[in-house]
């Protein structure tokens, strides 16, 4: 199937400039949709996605300021660019803080408005294939999927490096603290190469005693030490045409670190007690949660072994350096946890989720996972409340009174409403989320629901005796 031709979203009050822009971006190969004011801009981010808006900084309305802080609201993904004259560049400037992706002076010259438009395509069409790429990971491996979903910067990155490095030939080295994904890393660089096809052998070498480890990474033959009544393939030889992850890789002693060193350079193999030379095609990728330079620098690890697995390195954050993405990934484990039954609980109260967001999570995606399911098998509601948590969630919780949760610039968490909620109820909790991710601001937030600002205080803000209160201050008689 044919890449999605982007398309670009032109808002101008001037029909002249509107039109030499549509023309164009046309001719470049671009979708184009040409509208005069920041309402019909706001109509077609509802409508279709949109790889990027160019805007007008100054337009009757609706100007270019406000269309951008309601086009991230409503389309995290777009990139903006502003158009401006020289008197207020200092505007867009400022906007720019604000997530725009690049300005524009007037006059314009048309090498430089195609020039930012592609780049922010380009920016756009990676963003997009990192999505794509957690949403492959999620049927590639189901059970565990949420450990690769999140939008933090950090962890956009991540899924960048892999991306580029999986379809090579190189060695990839993740490092980062138990918990954080490694594994679930090393599977997506596999199905991302030429080997996808074939198999991925996965071994921890903390988890099996030195003295087997050896045998386990290269075989043996019949006779080699005691018990070895059969002529046994190695995980090396069994990921033959695919992949060896090596978990833990700093736990591998040094007898055997130049064991490793010596395939990693030739590709040849010899079974423990074989004399044999054997010939297989592996790529590896190893793991640790220790600091191999450090390693090195004290002897614990060989420096050459070190620079020949050092080849792709990639950090896995923490989840305490992502905490935007614990509303996601909880969500999604909560999803997961619900597909064995039914009766269990469809999302979480706001006071679960804010206590979720404030722990440190020590133990990272794991740790948050298994929170997720504990929680899910004790609630006891179709809502996971703050008392289902585990206590130390709980405790950390209570001991930030007041306090905000860690949140980042990535794609609201979803709205989960129970069954049978009156639609009055509704309105009023989406009008509610909306105004969180507006920081209160009223009029953004109907621009963003494509309703009046005065609906919204008609629907939340009523008087001790239930009259209507308007923006002026008003009772209604």
């Amino acid at each position: 199937m044919a890449p999605a031709v982007p398309l670009v979203l032109v808002a101008d009050d001037e029909a002249s400039n509107l039109e030499s822009l549509s023309r164009i971006f046309e001719r470049e190969g671009w979708r184009v949709a040409p509208v005069s004011s920041g309402a019909a801009a706001l109509d077609v981010l509802r409508r279709e996605p949109v790889a990027v808006l160019v805007t007008d900084l100054m337009m009757p309305g609706m100007g270019g300021e406000e269309l951008l802080r309601a086009a991230k609201t409503l389309s995290p993904e777009t990139e903006v660019i502003l158009m401006t004259a020289y008197g207020t560049v200092e505007r867009a400037v400022a906007s720019m803080k604000e997530g725009a992706y690049d300005f524009v002076t007037k006059p314009l010259k048309r090498h430089a408005i195609v020039k930012s438009v592609r780049q922010a395509i380009e920016k756009a069409t990676l963003l997009s294939e990192n999505r794509a790429l957690r949403a492959r990971l999620a049927e590639l491996a189901p059970a565990a999927a949420g450990a690769l979903i999140g939008d933090a910067p950090a962890f956009r990155a991540v899924l960048e490096t892999l991306r580029l490095a999986g379809p090579t030939a190189a060695t990839v080295l993740l490092v980062g603290e138990s918990g954080t994904g490694k594994e679930l890393a090393a599977r997506l660089v596999h199905d991302l190469s030429p080997r996808a096809g074939g198999p991925f052998v996965p071994v921890n070498c903390g988890a099996i005693p030195e003295t087997l480890l050896e045998s386990e990474l290269f075989g043996h033959e019949r006779g080699a030490f005691t018990g070895a009544t059969a002529r046994k393939a190695g995980r090396l030889e069994r990921a033959n045409g695919g992949t060896l992850f090596l978990d833990e890789i700093a736990e591998m002693s040094p007898g055997l670190q130049v064991k490793l060193l010596r395939f990693l350079q030739d590709g040849v193999l010899e079974r423990v007690g074989g004399t044999e030379p054997l010939r297989v095609d592996v790529r590896v990728v190893a793991a640790t949660n220790r600091d191999l330079a450090a390693d090195v620098r004290t002897g614990r690890f060989r420096e050459d072994l070190f620079y020949r697995l050092d080849v792709v390195r990639v950090r896995m954050p923490p989840l305490r350096e992502r905490r935007e993405d614990v509303a996601g990934l909880a969500t999604a484990f909560l999803r997961g946890a619900a597909g064995g039954g039914a009766g269990r609980p469809a999302g979480f109260s706001p006071e679960a989720l804010a206590a979720l967001e404030r722990y440190a999570w020590p133990g990272n995606v794991r740790e948050l996972l298994h929170a997720v399911e504990r929680a899910a098998i004790l609630a006891r509601g179709e809502i996971i409340e703050l008392e289902d948590l585990p206590e130390p969630v709980r405790e950390a919780s209570a001991g930030a009174p007041g306090a905000e949760a860690a949140g980042g610039a990535g794609a609201p968490a979803p709205i989960t409403i129970p069954f049978g909620t009156p639609m009055d109820e509704v309105e009023r909790l989406v009008i509610r989320r909306t105004l969180e991710q507006t920081h209160g601001d009223k009029t953004l937030a109907a621009q963003i629901l494509g309703i009046a600002a005065r609906t919204i205080y008609r629907k939340l803000d009523r008087d001790e005796e239930g009259r209507l209160v308007d923006p002026g201050g008003e009772r209604e008689p």
